[in-house]
């Protein structure tokens, strides 16, 4: 088997530390399962595809009964290697990050279906003397799929320069990274990046539609959020984490983003 690949038949190991490096591809082919992704609410029903590009980001899995999905869990690394070099990926990203679920009409259900089915097949069929290889292949066709899934929701609009895309990839990854629990200052970006702050922020709106500064702030309240569900943190903890110089520092910081100070967060 390869380690960099994980398929299973239902979405509890989506939040957790397992997959945390990990993008899950979902197709369901029966039920419903609701979610919470990026503090939203999500529902996927039958003949929906899904991709969650930051597994961390979801909680609260609610399966039907009658829930029939598969999941394959693509190692972020493996996945780079394995994708199309395709500009609309860092488009898709963007548009993931906000609603991660994409309805399908009755054919590119059966198109979806079958990429599932085939890298299912190849990442079994560990006996092929070019097993790796195969199971690239299998893999590049299911995301040549998501992005025309993608593309046809769009419009297809994303004409954009690579090296505009590059940039937005490096600074995704920073964030990823956590980059954002020390530094939540637009030009430490900018300036790790090679590029004025305008420039960043004017790319980062033309590819995503918002700000360099709220992709930041995004992924800083999140992760608060995960944090102040944790009963086991204090919130002096919690203010340390993310390196704020104080508790009412760090106080001022979630009303402004929650209408709420971290103490009446954790009381709701």
């Amino acid at each position: 088997m390869n380690d960099n690949v994980i398929i299973e038949k239902d979405l509890f190991a989506l939040g957790s530390d397992r997959v945390a490096d990990f993008i899950a591809h979902v197709y369901c082919d029966g039920g419903t399962c609701e979610l919470v992704f990026n503090e939203k609410p999500f529902a996927i029903h039958a003949g929906d595809c899904a991709i969650f590009t930051i597994t961390k980001l979801v909680y609260d899995v609610k399966p039907s009964d009658d829930f029939d999905v598969t999941v394959i869990y693509v190692r972020n690394t493996f996945l780079a290697q394995s994708a199309p070099d395709s500009n609309y990926s860092v488009k898709g990203v963007m548009l993931l990050f906000q609603n991660p679920i994409i309805w399908l009409d009755k054919a590119h259900q059966c198109v979806c279906k079958q990429d599932f089915q085939l890298v299912e097949y190849r990442y079994h069929d560990t006996g092929h003397h070019f097993y790796n290889e195969a199971l690239s292949s299998a893999l590049r066709t299911l995301f040549l799929d998501y992005f025309d899934f993608q593309s046809r929701i769009d419009g297809g609009e994303h004409n954009f320069s690579t090296a505009k895309a590059e940039l937005v990839n490096r600074f995704m990854a920073m964030l990823q990274d956590g980059a954002y629990k020390t530094h939540r200052d637009l030009a430490y970006y900018a300036d790790k990046l090679c590029v004025s702050s305008k420039h960043l922020s004017d790319v980062m709106k033309q590819v995503s539609g918002l700000s360099a500064t709220y992709w930041i702030s995004r992924f800083t309240i999140i992760d608060i959020q995960r944090c102040l569900k944790d009963p086991s943190l204090t919130l002096t903890q919690i203010a340390d984490e993310f390196n704020f110089s104080s508790l009412a520092h760090f106080s001022r910081y979630v009303f402004t983003h929650l209408g709420k100070y971290p103490s009446q967060y954790r009381e709701r």
